[in-house]
């Protein structure tokens, strides 16, 4: 039987070995070497928090703070650095998608035999 953490640990070095995963270290180097794109980046990072934290606490999201949302989302769409950042991250996110749905296959598979069981 194979240990799992020798092939968890595998998959790590093999994900750090694609392109897509290198891509996006580019991309986040990328970033930092710019300022405009990194204030931008901040800006909706602080952005993101503080809805975050207004879901968390029931809080409505305002008109003004829909209108600031709009207008960042104009910036971060106008940035090219951002831009070719948000689509390295979109491809590496697809290969861990895959990932994840490989490694909970088994575990769907248990849990649809129980449905389909219980449907006969």
């Amino acid at each position: 039987m194979a240990n799992i953490y020798d092939t968890i640990n595998q998959l790590e070095r093999d994900i750090r070995d694609q392109d897509t995963y290198k891509d996006l270290v580019a991309a986040i180097e990328a970033l930092k070497n710019d300022e405009e794109a990194y204030g931008i980046y901040n800006e909706f990072r602080a952005l993101q928090t503080s809805f975050q934290l207004k879901a968390q606490m029931g809080q409505e999201i305002t008109e003004e703070d829909e209108k600031n949302a709009n207008e960042l989302q104009e910036k971060l769409a106008g940035n090219a650095v951002i831009s070719d950042l948000m689509n390295k991250e979109r491809l590496l996110n697809t290969v861990v998608e895959d990932i994840n749905q490989a490694v909970t296959r088994p575990i769907n598979e248990i849990y649809q035999s129980l449905m389909n069981k219980e449907q006969n």
